[in-house]
C-alpha cells in the first residue's frame, strides 16, 4: 500500500497522458516529484510552481492539472504556506470531481492539513466528507491501510474538537480495518505538513 494516495491519483489522472503538451509541461513536474522523493519539499514547491508557468499547461487534461494542483498543494502545506495549500487542494478536488478523478484523496489531504494546524472542526468536516464517499466494506478490504489511517486521523480530529465518544468509535473502526492489513503491506504515505517551514514570501 506504499504511496497509495499519490499512486492512485497519478495512475488515474495521468493514464494515457501522452500528448506533446503534457510531456512539455511535465518536465518541471517530474523535477518536483524527484525533489519530493528526496524529502526536499521546498525545492518541490518551487518546481511545481514553475510547471504552472509552462505555456502548454492550459492545453493539458483536467486530470493532469488536478495532479499538479494536488502535489503543489501538499508541498505548500509542508513548507507552511497553509492558505495557499488549501486553495490548491480545493482546486485539485474540483478538477478531479468534474473529470471523474479520485476527488476524495484531495479531501483527505485537506483534512490532514487542517489537523496539522489544529483546526479540529474543519478537519472533522473534511474527514466526514471523505468517509461519506467510501463504502466501509470495500475500503476495509481493498485499501485497509488508507481506510484505517483516515479513521485514525478522524479520531484525532474528533478528540481535538471535544467529541471523545465519537473519537473512540472512530478509533475502534480504525483498529478493525487494520486487522485486514496483510503482513507484507506497508502504510500509506503521510504528507509531513508544517515540518519544513520556509521564511519570507511565497515565490
Amino acid at each position: 500500500m506504499k504511496r497509495l494516495i499519490s499512486g492512485i491519483i497519478i495512475l488515474l489522472s495521468l493514464a494515457g497522458c501522452t500528448t506533446v503538451n503534457e510531456k512539455s509541461a511535465g518536465h518541471s513536474m517530474q523535477k518536483g516529484d524527484d525533489a519530493r522523493a528526496r524529502g526536499d519539499w521546498d525545492a518541490a514547491r518551487r518546481m511545481y510552481a514553475t510547471a504552472f508557468a509552462d505555456r502548454n499547461l492550459g492545453q493539458t487534461s483536467p486530470r493532469y492539472r488536478a495532479v499538479l494542483h494536488y502535489e503543489y498543494g501538499r508541498s505548500l502545506g509542508v513548507t507552511c504556506f497553509y492558505k495557499e495549500a488549501e486553495n490548491e487542494l480545493i482546486l485539485a478536488h474540483d478538477l478531479d470531481k468534474k473529470s471523474g478523478g479520485v476527488f476524495y484523496l484531495s479531501l483527505t489531504e485537506l483534512g490532514r492539513l487542517n489537523l496539522a494546524q489544529k483546526n479540529y472542526p474543519e478537519a472533522v468536516a473534511y474527514f466526514e466528507r471523505v468517509l461519506a464517499e467510501l463504502d466501509p466494506a470495500i475500503a476495509a478490504k481493498k485499501a485497509p491501510s488508507f481506510y484505517a489511517d483516515v479513521l485514525d486521523d478522524y479520531a484525532s480530529a474528533l478528540s481535538g474538537a471535544g467529541r471523545p465518544k465519537n473519537a473512540e468509535a472512530a478509533a475502534k473502526q480504525a483498529a478493525e480495518a487494520r486487522a485486514n492489513i496483510a503482513a507484507d503491506q506497508s502504510g500509506t504515505e503521510r504528507t509531513p505538513y508544517g515540518t519544513q517551514c520556509t521564511k519570507g514570501m511565497i515565490d
